[in-house]
């Protein structure tokens, strides 16, 4: 029936005419640049996050006893726990909670240090190594009743009082110190 324009000269300027009189030319311009940075973000968060999650080094102290813990947890482990550490980290971060890291705040590397049963509860320590606007180190205090079971509370990630409630197994966020 009918051939397909040409290529033309003419029929190409009015294209760019028309895109440039209607200002859609520079809005998909804008619209790349701006896919772009989204591109970089999106790749600089998997990088980070894979860094976090799969190239986390030591996963205790050497020489750290968990014999305290595994005797009434026998589940825990310090590389399991470092994933609820990491998750209490990254939601406390996003609650802008008082003594929370800042949002430009990443994990440099984390270990638990400690591992103990204090009165009953379980009572761990993870030292972050955090770089933010400015590098620094915090010991973060975790506890748990391990008679109580939470599993209905466990994925309320809510800010309490006497505590930051970790949606993992009943852990709370008991106390953030700085390292000097």
């Amino acid at each position: 029936m009918g051939d397909p324009l040409p290529d033309h000269p003419a029929a190409e300027a009015l294209g760019s005419g028309f895109l440039h009189v209607t200002g859609i030319g520079s809005r998909l311009s804008r619209r790349e640049v701006d896919e772009e940075q989204l591109d970089a973000v999106d790749g600089k968060l998997l990088t980070d996050l894979d860094r976090e999650f799969h190239e986390r080094g030591e996963e205790s102290a050497p020489g750290l006893d968990l014999a305290a813990v595994t005797t009434v947890d026998p589940a825990f482990t310090a590389d399991s726990f470092l994933l609820i550490a990491r998750d209490t980290f990254r939601v406390l971060q996003d609650s802008h909670t008082d003594g929370a890291p800042s949002l430009d705040a990443d994990i440099a590397s984390a270990e638990v240090t400690a591992a103990a049963v204090v009165a009953g509860r379980e009572r761990v320590v993870v030292r972050f190594g955090i770089n933010g606007t400015a590098p620094t180190t915090q010991d973060w205090t975790f506890e748990r009743d391990p008679s109580v079971d939470t599993s209905a509370d466990d994925e309320d990630h809510e800010v309490a009082d006497g505590g930051w409630l970790v949606a993992h197994r009943g852990w709370r966020l008991t106390g953030i110190a700085a390292v000097a």
